[in-house]
Formats: structure tokens, C-alpha cells, sequence
């Protein structure tokens, strides 16, 4: 009989990529690891890994079986979520990720909510960006996340995923003194998100559309930050309606309007709650996910 914790180990690796990042996400030693994937291969009677110059790359017969663990998860939280469900109290625990603010601007409320809905409900919280957070959620290390996605700009689809729409978050550009063209805001400096993340590719994208190539002198994953440096006159940024709404603006400060004529692609993000589908079965899942709704609406 195989190991099942081994066998999750075997998919986290997959997931991971190395032997090193799966050890730092677990806690333990890359040794450690080592130790129980030999016995994992060991129960199996065939290899499960092979050395690729100096990494390591899942065989065939691994491959297949990921497949079945992640058959077998979603059947024991189907089973679990069926349980629950023959409960007379919703109850259980609820692993949340979203980032940071969505959590600054609604995690409070939801929990306060949560705490005099459904008492029997512990909901524990992780910061953690989108692409961050729904890796979490594939490899069952969260319940629900929170991603945003910005027009023209898709997520990936996992199969097996759940999307639930919480809200839309409106953007706007906010220039450090009042800009009347294209011309002038082309001649600002820009407070972008780290490239390669989905905002960094809708700003950008954006500036193009309106005809010039953005000057990128700050980069963040803070949007607060990119607040601050529009504050301190030295920067133009996109900025969510989560950050402005709680932002009391400086004198000179505006919000830059496209002029009429040009047709930029529309400014505004979708926040959704993202879940597995055996998972969100389960009351609690489903109860947390309109507490969310609620708390946004």
C-alpha cells in the first residue's frame, strides 16, 4: 500500500518544481524530502524521479500517480462536505488567501460577520498575492482565494476551479499635478507593479493605448506605496478604488481623464473568490463565500 502523505508530498514537488522549494514550503529539510520520496519510490517498485542535468524531472509512472492523488483529495473532500452538510450547525475551519488590499479594506468586516453568523466557523487568513494564492488553493494548502482580473487580461483556467464574482474595483491614473494630454502624462515618471504580474500587463497596455510608452522608474507589488509617490510628486500611478477610497488626496493631486476621441480599453478589475470545486460543497465554504459578497456589496 503506498503512503498516502508521501504521495502528496510526490504532487507538491510537481507543483514546486524542486526538492528546495517544496522543503521551504513544507518547513522541513531538502533531505528530509529526499528521504521520503526514495520510500515513496520504494512502495512503488518503479522510478518516480530522474536527474535532468541539475534538476529532477517527474517519470511517467509519477505523472499517473498525481493524477489519482488528486482524484482521491477531491473525493475525500466531497465525502467531508457531504458530512457536513447532515450537520445541524454549519461549523469547520476555512483557509482564506487574498492580498493585501482586499484584505485591508474588507477582512475585518468579514470576520466580525463571520464571528456573529456562524460562530462554529474558524476562518484563518494568509497574505499572499493572486498568482500566489491560487497556487495555494491548487495545492490544497487554502480554501478560498482572492485574484483579480483585469479587462483583457485572463487568468489561467484550472479545471476543477470554482469563481465566484465579489466585487469590481474600479482604476483610475492619479498624476502628481493636473496633466490636460497625453503629450504631458507621456513625460511622467510611472509607479508600475513588478513586470510580469496581470497589472504591470494592463498598464502597461494601457499607456500604449493611449499612444506612448510609460517611463517605469518605480516598481511594487504595494499599490499604498504607489499612493504615497503620487503624493510626493514624483510619480504617476494606476490606482484601484480600494486604495483611493481610504486616501485622503493632497492639494494638486487629480485624476487624469483620457480626452474624448480615444477609445483606451475600459478601467476597472473583477475581484473574485476562487475554490475548489469539491470544496466549496461544504456549507462553510459556501456561507463564507455570500459573507464575502455581502461585506463588498
Amino acid at each position: 500500500m503506498l503512503d498516502f502523505k508521501r504521495l502528496t508530498l510526490l504532487r507538491e514537488l510537481h507543483l514546486r518544481g524542486s526538492i528546495a522549494s517544496t522543503a521551504r514550503m513544507l518547513g522541513v529539510s531538502p533531505s528530509a524530502v529526499s528521504q521520503q520520496l526514495a520510500k515513496l519510490e520504494a512502495e512503488a517498485g518503479l522510478p518516480l524521479l530522474e536527474q535532468v542535468g541539475r534538476s529532477i524531472r517527474l517519470t511517467p509512472a509519477a505523472q499517473q500517480l498525481i493524477a489519482r492523488v488528486d482524484e482521491a483529495v477531491s473525493l475525500l473532500e466531497m465525502a467531508s462536505a457531504e458530512l457536513e452538510n447532515r450537520r445541524s450547525r454549519i461549523q469547520g475551519v476555512i483557509r482564506f488567501a487574498a492580498f493585501s488590499t482586499f484584505a485591508r479594506t474588507y477582512l475585518p468586516k468579514t470576520l466580525r460577520s463571520m464571528a456573529a453568523i456562524h460562530p462554529d466557523v474558524a476562518v484563518e487568513f494568509t497574505q499572499l498575492e493572486p498568482s500566489e494564492a491560487l497556487d495555494a488553493v491548487t495545492s490544497r494548502r487554502a480554501d478560498i482565494a482572492i485574484v483579480d482580473e483585469f479587462t483583457h487580461v485572463p487568468r489561467r483556467a484550472d479545471s476543477g476551479l470554482v469563481r465566484t464574482l465579489i466585487t469590481t474595483d474600479q482604476l483610475g491614473i492619479y498624476v502628481p499635478h493636473p496633466v490636460s494630454s497625453v503629450t504631458e502624462l507621456a513625460k511622467l515618471n510611472w509607479a508600475f507593479e513588478p513586470r510580469g504580474t496581470d497589472a504591470y500587463v494592463f498598464s502597461r497596455n494601457y499607456c500604449r493605448a493611449l499612444g506612448f510608452e510609460p517611463l517605469v522608474l518605480f516598481d511594487s507589488p504595494d499599490p499604498r506605496l504607489h499612493c504615497e509617490l503620487v503624493a510626493a510628486g514624483v510619480a504617476a500611478a494606476f490606482l484601484p478604488q480600494m486604495v483611493t477610497n481610504n486616501f485622503d488626496p493632497h492639494p494638486g493631486i487629480t485624476r487624469f481623464e483620457p480626452p474624448a476621441g480615444l477609445n483606451p480599453p475600459p478601467m476597472f478589475r473583477e475581484i473574485h473568490a476562487v475554490g475548489r470545486r469539491s470544496s466549496n460543497l461544504r456549507p462553510a465554504a459556501r456561507s463564507f463565500l455570500h459573507v464575502l459578497q455581502d461585506v463588498a456589496r
